[in-house]
């Protein structure tokens, strides 16, 4: 469908393309790259007042300049003199897939419509029931038939998972209730194990844990039931080598595994399994870098490595875990590898997939649109979103362990965003609170409206009365929660937390430090730790708030190369990043610090924006030394999570 779809916008055709497309074909990461590539200016803006400015910002217009404007709505919505002078375009599911149910096809995300344009079409025409049943059959390979085993169902669930690309509400419903026909299944909770990757492991784990000690009497985990999978089942056992390898089951340790069959060793360890797990993912995680695929792999794969990076890390500052000199050169080539891959990645994505806000985020900036989303949609009422400052995707493998075991009522479910670039809170954090590219708020850095006006200001356009809507700055080290949460007329709540960020930048040892001083945070007895933030949110919750968890940057290591002498010059001075309005400038400190990358002409930052920041994990300070800090192009400083908490 791609294919066809590019078809249709020639490049070098038309200055101005119109396009109506209410069924989101044109919101796919694919097809947003490859028309960012054939030259098109991306534009899509539900505000007139924003979708002006963006077009204006594009001109001159010409066949070699051309822009593409993306809407959901009909194009004579749009203002008269773009509708009067673009080249119209509209677009829709029945045009491509005409022989099903076209209520039904629009639940599929873009990536499953191209799965989909490649299946053989039906014979006829489909009706709803037919056209549920092809698509679980064709795009998800789901026929309940041939599920009906536990080995094929462990299977299906393990590719389900790492595939990420989840079904539908009434395609996951349909499968439930077709596989709870199959006396097997009575006792598994089928849609939990569908819905959440992190239930289909925990779920793996226990019973691998009751069939461990089921055959070595070794206490391995607490059960209250017999386990449901029996890995006496030889098609189970192949399973095992994969499982351990996608990290969905943890090697169990034990005390003595000489009596376990040889199939079953690869799920068992005599040492801390932890270390085990470090070895895999140095392994894993370099073969994905090297083998050449990830630098023009799409979003949903670099969300994947970012997690595995992040499980390493938090392994490898783990104070108990002692690393092999190997390890330690394999972890710093990983590095280097690793921002090299995704600096070249970030060249061709990182644009595109700032174009499409819904129905997922994928940039900071699309947060508060996400969560004006779920509110229409009748999916939460009264959100909060808690903004901390800094913290990186590995921080939070840290933090979410702590307050798992502390919360057991608590329901996490993770996702992964990209920080605005340069990787700085002047940008990145205003982003996240206001829902505005900094093209549309960094003109001029000097006067910028308060975080809380921009949150304001964008609920006000949602429809939300300004007495239900607040941000705040809080301090719960140093003073007390804000009132406004106890208000009962607040619906929509920010609350910014800046305790990590300044963790970071004190960390004056390196990561060791930094991961040192979090860990010491968490502790739960510790007068100034997350106790008072664990409070809050359960107090939160309490009070039926949906409570969200982001990041506006994360942090890494780095050494000094010198820094510059510039005057006034610069309109920031960061370690990891430094921002012009002047290329010129930018350049002639480029001409002295030759190891450094300009970042100009993204489409997110205003043109009259260029961003000088050091290449690999170097850092405008005194050469030689060591800092914390943010604003760069790694993994660890671009991708961060995005947090949704609720209780059971």
């Amino acid at each position: 469908m791609i294919a066809n779809l590019l078809n249709l916008f020639p490049p070098h055709t038309h200055p101005l393309t119109l396009v109506s497309d209410p069924d989101g074909l044109l919101s796919g990461e694919t097809i947003l790259v490859e028309l960012s590539r054939s030259g098109f200016d991306l534009i899509q803006e539900d505000d007139a007042v924003l979708l002006r400015h963006r077009v204006e910002a594009a001109r001159p217009l010409s066949v070699a300049h051309p822009a593409l404007v993306i809407t959901a709505k009909p194009l004579v919505d749009l203002p008269y003199d773009l509708w009067q002078s673009g080249y119209r375009i509209q677009l829709g599911i029945p045009q491509f897939f005409p022989n099903l149910a076209y209520p039904v096809v629009r639940l599929l995300s873009p990536e499953q419509l191209d799965l989909l344009a490649e299946c053989p079409p039906p014979g006829a025409t489909l009706g709803r029931q037919g056209t549920i049943d092809y698509l679980l059959r064709r795009v998800f390979n789901a026929d309940a038939d041939s599920l009906s085993q536990p080995h094929q169902l462990v299977a299906w669930l393990l590719h389900y998972h790492q595939s990420q690309s989840p079904l539908p509400a009434l395609l996951r419903e349909t499968l439930v209730a077709r596989l709870n026909r199959f006396p097997v299944y009575h006792s598994w909770n089928l849609a939990e194990l569908i819905d959440r990757p992190e239930h289909f492991s925990r779920f793996v784990q226990a019973e691998w844990g009751g069939y461990i000690q089921s055959l070595t009497n070794q206490n391995t985990a607490e059960r209250k039931e017999p386990y449901r999978l029996s890995f006496a089942d030889d098609r189970l056992q192949e399973l095992m080598p994969s499982l351990v390898h996608k990290q969905v089951l943890a090697p169990l340790k034990m005390t003595s595994v000489d009596n376990l069959p040889g199939w079953a060793q690869i799920g068992v360890v005599r040492q801390d399994g932890r270390l085990a797990m470090l070895q895999s993912l140095i392994v894993d995680l370099c073969q994905q870098v090297q083998d050449g695929e990830m630098a023009n792999a799409d979003w949903s794969s670099w969300k994947t490595v970012s997690s595995q990076w992040a499980q390493l890390n938090a392994l490898w500052f783990d104070p108990d875990i002692q690393t092999s000199d190997e390890q330690k050169q394999l972890y710093i080539q990983l590095c280097q590898s690793l921002d090299q891959v995704f600096n070249t990645w970030l060249k061709s994505h990182y644009t595109p997939l700032g174009a499409q806000r819904l129905p997922a985020p994928k940039h900071v900036f699309h947060v508060p649109h996400y969560l004006a989303y779920l509110r229409s949609l009748g999916k939460v009422k009264k959100l909060a979103l808690l903004v901390l400052d800094g913290m990186s995707f590995t921080d939070w493998q840290l933090i979410q362990a702590n307050w798992g075991k502390r919360h057991d009522s608590w329901k996490f479910q993770t996702d992964q965003l990209l920080a605005q670039i340069p990787t700085i809170t002047l940008l990145s954090r205003y982003a996240l609170i206001s829902g505005q590219r900094p093209a549309d708020f960094a003109t001029n850095l000097d006067n910028m409206p308060a975080e809380a006006k921009k949150w304001e200001l964008f609920w006000s356009n949602e429809g939300v009365p300004a007495s239900a809507v607040t941000c705040k700055s809080i301090s719960l080290d140093r003073g007390d929660v804000p009132v406004e949460i106890e208000n009962p007329h607040i619906e929509v709540l920010c609350l910014i937390d800046d305790t990590l960020d300044k963790l970071t930048h004190n960390a004056t040892l390196g990561t060791i430090d930094q991961q040192s001083s979090l860990r010491l945070w968490l502790e739960p007895g510790l007068e100034n730790g997350s106790a008072r933030l664990e409070v809050l949110i359960d107090d939160l919750l309490e009070r039926q708030f949906t409570v969200f968890i982001a990041s506006d940057h994360g942090h890494v290591q780095a050494t000094g190369f010198g820094q510059p002498s510039e005057g006034l010059l610069a309109q920031t001075r960061g370690k990891r990043a430094r921002l012009y309005q002047d290329r010129l400038a930018a350049k002639r400190v480029q001409e002295t610090f030759p190891d450094t990358i300009l970042w100009e002409n993204d489409g997110i930052n205003p043109t009259n924006l260029f961003g000088l920041m050091p290449a690999g994990r170097f850092s405008f300070s005194p050469a030689g030394g060591t800092v914390v800090t943010h604003g760069g192009l790694s993994v660890d400083e671009v991708i961060v999570p995005l947090i949704e908490i609720t209780k059971s």
